[in-house]
């Protein structure tokens, strides 16, 4: 027997409610502090309908991650989007990575603490996400080497480098919260990623 539309709607905006106050709660909380009954008080719903729709912390940890993955990399395609020079995209996706990167702090969990690596759809996503990453770095090297504005023999070792080099960077500005200071000096520190130290 078919669901009602109705109810089906019904049920998808609920998931969807308790996705966005548990997002709240896993943040203070982080992962492993966060119990059901956090969630459920802040939802103002019982345990037990929670569990309708989730069958535990680690599928709405998932979902919460899932929909702060999607949003982070839409933000980022967007604003690669806006942007026609290949230099002015890597300064762009640097600049709007360190503006969005407290902003989806479940994501950013997810890829940076060793201790949620048991989950294993933290160990997929971390896998996806570098593949994902390679692939952006690669479009826009590729794109500068075609106008011209880039000699790059390997492409996906100038990928990686340019990732590490990135991560590098948010991860000063996440421990030291210096955005202010680093988007100040992006040029500065672009031109030392793209043209490195030697006259």
């Amino acid at each position: 027997m078919a669901m009602d539309p109705n109810e089906t709607e019904k049920k998808y905006q609920n998931r969807n409610a308790i996705i966005k106050v548990a997002r709240s709660v896993f943040n203070k909380y982080g992962y492993d502090k966060t119990r059901m009954d956090h969630i459920a008080k802040a939802t103002g719903k019982g345990k037990s309908s929670i569990y309708y729709y989730f069958k535990s912390k680690e599928q709405i940890f998932q979902s919460v991650v899932l929909t702060e993955a999607v949003a982070f990399r839409h933000t980022i395609i967007d604003a690669l989007a806006k942007t026609a020079d290949a230099v002015d995209k890597i300064k762009v996706y640097v600049l709007t990575r360190m503006n969005i990167i407290k902003i989806y702090t479940n994501f950013q969990s997810a890829l940076k603490n060793t201790k949620l690596r048991h989950l294993d759809f933290v160990r997929r996503l971390n896998s996806l996400y570098d593949k994902e990453e390679i692939r952006l770095f690669k479009d826009i090297l590729e794109e500068g080497v075609k106008k011209r504005l880039f000699n790059v023999k390997d492409l996906d070792l100038a990928a990686m480098a340019l990732i590490m080099a990135v991560k590098g960077i948010e991860d000063y500005v996440f421990r030291t919260n210096d955005a202010v200071e680093f988007t100040s000096r992006i040029d500065q520190l672009i031109d030392l990623i793209l043209h490195g130290i030697i006259i």
